[in-house]
């Protein structure tokens, strides 16, 4: 038998670990750094599970999983607080019906921007009024910290109201200079979904909406409307560039609503981040990369024309406006000695144009 509250506490003292799995059947597994690392070779067992579950305050599995499942959602997530750590906790069931504990751990505090270091030309795009920011990045990459930071420099900046829909919440954002109201998504929380939410802040007299992740056509169209009618509306998505941000906002309208997607988006488009996180070359955890386009004329003219095979060079040649290409961003932490060629290389989504960049052959 393991002591899995032990180990737990164990392993989150280890200021590099981000994620937790624990599965029936097979040892303790954690995610440090971005790779995956087993803690020994011990297998955890059912009741091991259920004793670490009771110390969360969940008496029956199977009654936190058969909501989601009926709903024709897969696992449910929800947020606890365990020791001085706040997890973000999945469960579902994997390897033949064992049950399976996937936890992710979020900061202590709520960060700042000065945090974690985000460019200063993203962080103008908040002190704009309306419109619409878009932070993306694979699964990990830090998007929820970043949306954090970002709305905690709203909360001490502005006064207004801000409404958050998350699933689930994961920073607890409490109200400063702005009123802050938390919606979170799920079948006995505050709303049945992302769209009904968005749709009933509307009616609640927001400022700003942040929503925790994009996901389908209802969502979108109605960020579009929120953004258009004069709110600062914040999400993410899971794309990796400028480019194929903009393919997945339209890739969510059918073919008859493509024009009119690609104008309102050109026109309430703010700004589009798409972050990784990589190894420091000094051991010392992980550093942000991006890619930055802030949007123009010229750029809602690619985006309004359908035009974007010139994107990529447009953001290169207006470095001055705040832009930023992924490679560039790389290319400058390698020159600067603060992360690895390889490790560069590897966050890249055009490893070659890298290469050539760095003059590598």
């Amino acid at each position: 038998m393991i002591d899995l509250k032990q180990r737990l506490f164990d392993i989150l003292q280890n200021t590099f670990v981000s994620d937790v799995h624990l599965t029936v059947g097979e040892p303790v597994w954690f995610r440090a750094m971005g790779v995956m690392r087993r803690d020994s070779e011990q297998l955890i067992s059912d009741s091991d599970v259920s004793m670490l579950l009771r110390d969360f305050g969940i008496n029956t599995p199977a009654d936190k999983l058969a909501a989601p499942r009926n709903s024709g959602k897969d696992g449910d997530g929800f947020a606890v607080t365990f020791d001085s750590w706040r997890l973000r906790v999945d469960l579902v069931y994997a390897n033949g019906r064992r049950l399976a504990i996937v936890m992710r751990k979020l900061n202590s505090r709520m960060p700042t921007v000065e945090d974690i270091g985000l460019p200063a030309a993203l962080i103008q795009q908040i002190d704009r009024p309306t419109g619409l920011i878009l932070i993306t990045g694979a699964t990990g990459s830090g998007k929820s910290t970043t949306l954090a930071a970002l709305l905690e420099g709203l909360n001490v900046r502005r006064e207004g109201h801000i409404i958050t829909i998350e699933d689930p919440v994961e920073y607890p954002l409490h109200s400063r200079r702005c009123k802050v109201t938390t919606r979170e998504i799920g079948l006995e929380r505050d709303a049945s979904s992302f769209d009904a939410a968005l749709r009933s802040a509307m009616r609640e007299d927001p400022d700003i909406i942040m929503i925790g992740e994009i996901r389908d056509y209802e969502t979108m169209r109605s960020a579009f409307s929120a953004a258009e009618t004069g709110h600062l509306v914040l999400s993410t998505l899971h794309t990796n560039s400028a480019i194929k941000t903009i393919d997945r906002v339209l890739s969510f309208f059918p073919a008859d609503e493509k024009d009119w997607a690609r104008n309102i988006f050109s026109s309430v488009l703010n700004c589009v981040m798409s972050q990784t996180l990589v190894r420091r070359l000094d051991g010392k955890g992980r550093m942000l990369a991006y890619e930055l386009m802030i949007n123009s004329p010229n750029i809602a003219s690619i985006i309004r024309e359908d035009k974007l095979q010139t994107l990529m060079n447009a953001i290169g040649q207006s470095g001055d406006s705040g832009n930023v290409l992924m490679n560039n961003k790389l290319a400058e932490m390698v020159r600067s000695s603060q992360v690895s060629l390889e490790e560069a290389l590897a966050a890249a989504y055009d490893p070659n144009e890298l290469r050539n960049k760095l003059s590598y052959h």
